[in-house]
């Protein structure tokens, strides 16, 4: 606990102190980690990075090099933060780990302040940990909606899941959705309303978790799956839904987006997640949305205080509207950045319409308990194979609620 709090206080000072600790004259060395596959492109922001700060009077030169590590990994590649990287990207879902690791600074003051104004409300959501904010956000894009072949289906046939498969099965085709998998039929479980609460201490470590799906919302929810995953037209198979594929429709995630264009052509048509009434009460299928975000590691730079301040810099610089225009037009990348997300380019593109209309009910993949990404497959495989039935649902789905508890 000390630590962190230790940690946090460096941060804090880094914002107005400047020091020469681990400097060569006036240069500032900084490490930055990313994907292998974007390392071109981010360097190339790096120079543009660079020119910003000559242009703002900063006399300093920066050497920044390039480590590779996925976003969705660093959190368990990287086993000391003192030797770690200075700027990283990380996936929001990875937030509590790292802020337990120490490798978290908090972003206080105009930093806080310019994310808060420049950044949309789930932006600001993902980059917040126990009340403060810990990353600078870039992308919220990475979510699953559906993705369905035009010359088969209409506008009309996607809007409800039982009308999508039952208009699947009356031309002898699939329709994808991977629900036994926690990402899409654990946030299915969110489309009534219920959802889970985790609360952590200063170190990061769960002290509680509460949930409500053994109640009405999370029963009900489980009965949509359960008509779901009965139905002769479903599949947890998501393949491009061309004709020789057998598939017409799938719930399919934003990473396929590139591939189904290449397979539909003019017909790839793409729509919210499609609803579901239980009760008489309809709801849109639960989704989760992530995001990636640039977290700045305080342990790094130890107490050069210059350090620190330039690698909060750089890690504004990277999420600013610029980049995320750029990030957008050469590589498809879905901003977070209010001015770009209400651009004319962004707004005529129907994946990025989709997307926004999509995070009006979508849920946030931040801080996940630990055995959610668990419990869904034991529900919705005892589905599958008969194990649960329907009035099996109130048992099912309060052994679910308790597995999720018992997180940690």
């Amino acid at each position: 606990m000390k630590k962190l709090f230790a940690l946090g206080a460096i941060g804090a000072l880094a914002l107005g102190m400047a020091a020469c600790t681990d400097k060569k004259g006036n240069a500032i060395h900084l490490v930055y980690s990313g994907t292998g596959s974007d390392r071109e492109f981010n360097e190339s922001l790096f120079e543009k990075f660079k020119e910003a700060r000559k242009e703002a009077g900063d006399t300093n030169e920066y050497v920044i090099e390039y480590v590779e590590h996925g976003p969705d990994k660093v959190d368990s590649e990287i086993t000391d933060w003192t030797t770690g990287p200075d700027v990283y990207e990380f996936a929001s879902d990875k937030i509590g780990v790292l802020y337990g690791k120490g490798a978290l600074a908090k972003i206080t003051g105009a930093n806080a302040s310019y994310i808060t104004s420049e950044t949309n409300s789930f932006g600001q959501t993902m980059a917040k940990f126990a009340g403060d904010y810990y990353g600078y956000p870039w992308t919220g894009d990475n979510t699953y909606y559906v993705q369905y072949d035009k010359s088969r289906l209409t506008a009309d046939d996607v809007k409800t899941m039982q009308g999508l498969l039952d208009k699947a099965q009356s031309i002898g085709a699939k329709v994808g959705y991977n629900l036994p998998e926690a990402f899409w039929g654990g946030a299915a479980m969110f489309t009534f309303g219920a959802d889970y609460e985790v609360t952590y201490n200063s170190d990061g470590a769960v002290t509680s978790v509460t949930a409500d799906f053994d109640g009405e919302k999370g029963q009900k929810a489980a009965s949509a799956i359960y008509d779901i995953v009965k139905h002769p037209a479903w599949s947890k198979d998501t393949v491009a839904p061309t004709a020789d594929s057998g598939f017409v429709a799938c719930i399919a995630g934003t990473w396929d987006i590139a591939s189904y264009k290449t397979a539909l052509g003019s017909n790839y048509g793409c729509a919210v997640m499609p609803t579901v009434t239980v009760d008489g009460e309809t709801k849109n299928l639960g989704a989760f949305v992530g995001g990636k975000l640039f977290g700045v590691n305080p342990q790094r730079s130890q107490m050069d205080t210059d350090r620190l301040v330039a690698a909060h810099e750089l890690a504004k610089f990277l999420s600013n509207e610029e980049c995320q225009l750029e990030r957008f037009t050469k590589n498809g990348i879905g901003p977070c950045n209010k001015n770009v997300a209400n651009s004319a380019t962004v707004k005529a593109d129907e994946n990025q319409v989709v997307l926004a209309a999509q995070l009006e009910f979508a849920h946030p993949q931040d801080a996940v308990p630990g055995n959610f990404w668990t419990a869904p497959g034991t529900l919705i495989n005892g589905m599958i194979d008969g194990s649960i039935t329907k009035a099996d649902l109130a048992t099912a789905c309060k052994s679910f609620n308790d597995t999720v508890k018992a997180s940690s």
